[in-house]
């Protein structure tokens, strides 16, 4: 299926068009997910806080943020990316050629 449609084509479509358009979509983009670096995680966390309260100074900004959640949820991410770089490798290496001339 193709997902580069316009602002015109979106609006053509029926609403029972687009929804199924969407969960296409969401169902190929999804298959391109990894979770964040633990860097990422902590990066992405300070500057969601900062722009929230953009209207305060620099300490009151970062007073109230719970640093051992920040880390805790960095720590998972990044196990989480392990285990699925190793499950991808793992699926790599256990791949067998179809094509494989050697072995004649």
């Amino acid at each position: 299926m193709e997902f580069n449609k316009t602002d015109d084509e979106l609006k053509q479509m029926s609403e029972d068009e687009l929804m199924a358009y969407l969960d296409a979509k969401a169902a190929h983009l999804s298959k391109h997910v990894s979770p964040l670096s633990p860097y990422l995680s902590k990066r992405y966390a300070y500057i969601g806080n900062a722009i929230s309260k953009g209207d305060v100074g620099t300490d009151e900004i970062y007073k109230d943020m719970d640093y051992e959640k920040i880390v805790e949820i960095a720590r998972k991410n990044g196990e989480d990316a392990l285990s699925l770089y190793l499950k991808r490798k793992n699926d790599e290496d256990n791949q067998t050629p179809t094509n494989d001339k050697r072995n004649d």
